[in-house]
């Protein structure tokens, strides 16, 4: 009993000097960047990532907040509303949490990076875990909890997929949270119901352009078995989140349910390819240009190449493709990528679908798709409009790709398709509602 009250004392001696030293827990003064899927939507194209989900991440919960009620919220006692705002996380995690485990917040403000370093949380005398995070004054963020990788992310209550968490800074202050379980316990058991619908199969690959081994996905079309003819083919970026629910990192995007579908209404046929994301490395096989604010990115070159050289060559050996309708497709980093590769290497990937793309990470593809002396045959390009916790910025950023690619020459009807979906938010579900008509416009069903 005596040892009980002496880890609750000491907890709240800690809990009082880290709100003391506002921003001594978490890095850089315990400073969040201006950020911003799973994915990369932004707060504002300059300060602030898929698939997904850089990841990608699902839709957000009810906002839980540091508001008051009154409508004197937020002010200092001068009356003046601060600039920022320092709040307290103190999370409670499983008891079977590894003894020797390091605790991470991951979101929309350091680019979903499960294993930040800046990031990690200090451990209290009463096993719970705590990191003091300074924002502006009203900032929205989101976020989950990992134990340093996605494989080790925060799951629900009976092991399902958990929402995004979201939190606003409007007064300072300590808030807590609760982890329910752990990926990596649970993966397979309640929460890893297996959805794969049609003739979809998997292998593993070495990639040596990565020095790592990555799963692929193959879908083929129902009439594969009885028939004789070719197909075009769509590589598609965040394998796991493409037929599966059970290895989704935030819900699947049911490309096999939609080409199943198709096949049924329109006897539309295609072959897709899923390439596995690299789970913490996504952010940086999954842009070509390095960001110099996280230090990360700069690997989507070698990821392409794995494609162009090793992947597609075993892929058309393998199975009755057509080799040159070939196409490509992402979403947010994702999207990004698949945009550069059309540009990139046009007279393979001739079809690019890029969705809720994060050009705000790698600006420099504005300048490259300008100067690009050729491009893919056809562009399929979209946002929503509730992208992020700045619409609007995340807007602006795809817009102006479409204004720059109409200025290279392309023509909405023809061999340009810019979707905006009212309401849209930067997740998987959206991304799948848009796949069918995506699809359907590049191969041309």
């Amino acid at each position: 009993m005596g040892e009980k009250i002496l880890s609750k004392v000491g907890t709240l001696l800690v809990i009082s000097l880290m709100i003391f030293a506002s921003g001594c827990i978490g890095g850089e003064n315990g400073k969040g960047s201006t950020s911003p899927s799973g994915s990369l939507a932004t707060s504002s194209v300059q300060s602030t990532p898929s698939s997904s989900s850089i990841t990608s991440a699902s839709s957000s919960t009810a906002i839980s907040s540091s508001q008051p009620t009154s409508s004197a919220s937020g002010t200092t006692s001068s009356g003046t509303t601060p600039r920022e705002v320092t709040v307290t996380f103190i999370v409670s995690v499983p008891d079977y949490t590894p003894k020797d485990s390091s605790i991470y917040i991951a979101g929309d403000f350091n680019g979903w990076n499960p294993g930040d370093e800046h990031y990690r949380l200090k451990p209290l005398p009463d096993g719970t875990w705590a990191i003091n995070l300074t924002f502006p004054y009203g900032k929205v963020i989101q976020f989950k909890f990992t134990r340093g990788s996605w494989g080790t992310v925060e799951k629900g209550p009976s092991g399902g997929e958990m929402p995004n968490r979201v939190f606003a800074f409007w007064k300072g202050g300590v808030k807590h949270f609760t982890v329910y379980n752990w990926r990596d316990f649970v993966e397979g058991t309640s929460g890893g119901t297996h959805t794969i619908t049609g003739n979809v199969r998997t292998f593993p690959i070495f990639v040596p352009q990565l020095n790592t081994t990555r799963r692929i996905w193959v879908y083929l079309p129902p009439d594969y078995n009885n028939s004789t003819r070719r197909y075009p083919v769509l590589y598609m970026f965040d394998g796991q989140n493409l037929f599966d629910e059970a290895t989704s990192f935030a819900g699947e995007w049911g490309v096999d349910e939609a080409l199943e579908k198709l096949y049924r209404e329109r006897n539309f046929s295609l072959i897709v390819v899923g390439i596995d994301n690299g789970g913490d490395r996504r952010i940086d096989e999954y842009a070509p240009w390095v960001n110099k604010e996280y230090g990360r990115g700069g690997l989507g070159n070698a990821t392409l190449k794995f494609i162009v050289q090793l992947l597609k060559p075993l892929i058309d050996k393998q199975y009755r493709t057509i080799p040159n309708e070939t196409g490509i497709m992402g979403s947010s980093l994702g999207g990004l990528m698949a945009l550069y590769a059309g540009f990139w290497n046009s007279s393979v990937f001739r079809y690019v679908g890029a969705m809720s793309s994060a050009f705000w990470f790698n600006p420099q593809i504005y300048d490259f798709v300008k100067n690009a002396p050729s491009g893919p045959v056809k562009i399929y390009i979209d946002w929503g409009t509730d992208e992020g916790d700045n619409p609007a910025a995340f807007a602006e950023s795809n817009q102006k790709m479409a204004q720059i690619l109409k200025e290279k020459g392309y023509t909405e009807g023809k061999n340009l398709k810019v979707v905006v979906d009212e309401g849209g938010k930067h997740n998987e579900y959206y991304w799948s509602k848009r796949f069918p008509e995506a699809v359907l416009w590049l191969f041309g069903g």
